[in-house]
């Protein structure tokens, strides 16, 4: 019999990590592997809080509990890497099992120990599971060609594969990775799983935001922040603001925070392409996120120069009012499954106007897509408002973020 690590690569990624640690409990032990990139300490750390080279107590305590409470050790190690390469590198390194496996926090895997044990039995020394990438209700979302559920490698042997030759099987951005032999891999798949990679709570998505900026600038010349999150982070140094009107800021300056991501194309998930008991473990998972999508009416707060963006239910105009004056301009893109992928910068309903404070404005429909090659679901909004230099630096002073609301007209054109 085998001894299995699950190594499981963290940072600030609370949404799912419970039920995945409950889905593979029955492993021998569990190896936390927490902390930061260097190059994104500077930015994260206003929004997350605290010293980020300090492990986070907030982590420690509740893989504490799991573990007391599942039965499991679990091995809580925080450390400040590199980059992905040293991180992954180290967590592997910590783990002591025959059979180790490598495991996102937002992966929910239906994994038995048997199949890790007929792995074990094989001549194979890599095996993979077959992962299906949810987003919100309960689509799949991908690049054009891609299918709709692939195989991901994750389960390793730890004396055949070394810390850093693992990372050549890895699905990894900006990492250097060498060409691997098909003769490794078990020809079956051990599980199906499924990965929450763009459904996220608002706090979730905000540190995403923030990662991925921090690591597309670190891999393209570290030119420094630059776009919506730099605006964002720059007017929330001028003031005192909370960590929740930060995080829901921060998670609304990007399609991902609403699970839409620019050139993707999004698909129902249906049996037999999807098992029924991939599709039922995301939806339990996701259901607190995608209660309430697409909306009929937003309200929150904002800050001018950094757009926000929300899946709205299909009507007949919108209605927006702000609690703000300036310029204002409201983007509208349909949203299709099994349609096209989607493109941020294609041509778009588009209403600029000059805003008042809490006067509301009435944007009117655009002419439908003659085709737009899919079943329409709802109405991706883009809402971004700028003012002068003296108004904003007086309400960053102030502590203010500033409000709005955003409204779908219902078909009879009635406020709703």
């Amino acid at each position: 019999m085998a001894s299995i690590s699950v190594v499981i690569q963290f940072f600030e990624d609370f949404d799912f990590i419970e039920r995945v640690v409950e889905r593979l409990a029955w492993v021998d032990e569990i190896v936390v592997n927490d902390g930061p990139f260097q190059f994104t300490r500077a930015l994260l750390e206003p929004l997350v809080g605290r010293d980020l080279a300090q492990p986070s107590p907030r982590a420690a305590g509740l893989f504490a509990l799991l573990g007391r409470r599942l039965g499991v050790p679990i091995h809580y190690h925080h450390g400040v890497f590199a980059g992905e390469r040293e991180k992954r590198i180290h967590g592997y390194g910590l783990a002591s099992g025959d059979v180790v496996l490598s495991v996102d926090a937002d992966e929910l895997l239906l994994l038995e120990r048997q199949a890790v044990e007929h792995f074990w039995a094989s001549g194979a020394v890599v095996a993979s599971f077959d992962c299906v990438n949810f987003t919100y209700l309960n689509l799949v979302g991908g690049k054009a060609g891609s299918p709709l559920v692939a195989r991901k490698p994750f389960a390793f042997k730890r004396e055949a594969i070394t810390a850093e030759h693992h990372l050549d099987y890895l699905w990894l951005v900006g990492v250097e990775q060498q060409a691997v032999a098909s003769e490794d891999f078990l020809p079956e798949a051990l599980c199906g799983g499924a990965h929450l990679t763009t459904v996220r709570s608002a706090y979730g998505a905000s540190i995403k935001f923030g990662f991925y900026n921090c690591l597309y600038f670190h891999l393209h010349g570290e030119r420094g922040l630059e776009g919506s999150f730099q605006a964002a982070r720059q007017f929330f140094a001028r003031g005192t603001f909370d960590a929740a009107a930060q995080a829901e800021v921060y998670g609304r300056a990007m399609a991902d925070a609403i699970g839409f991501p620019n050139e993707q194309l999004f698909r129902r998930a249906a049996a037999p392409e999807v098992p029924e008991a991939i599709l039922q473990v995301a939806q339990e998972a996701a259901a607190a996120y995608n209660h309430g999508l697409p909306r009929q009416r937003l309200n929150g707060r904002l800050v001018p120069g950094v757009p926000l963006y929300a899946l709205m239910a299909p009507g007949h105009g919108w209605r927006v009012s702000l609690a703000i004056a300036g310029e204002a301009r409201l983007r509208v893109l349909p949203l299709t499954v099994n349609g096209p992928p989607l493109d941020l910068g294609r041509p778009a309903l588009e209403h600029r106007w000059a805003a008042e404070p809490l006067k509301p404005q009435e944007v009117p429909p655009g002419a439908e897509e003659a085709d737009s090659g899919g079943e329409r679901i709802g109405d991706l909004v883009e809402l971004l408002v700028w003012s002068g230099e003296d108004t904003v630096a007086a309400w960053a002073e102030a502590s203010l973020v500033p409000s709005f609301s955003l409204r779908v007209l219902d078909p009879g054109g009635a406020w709703p």
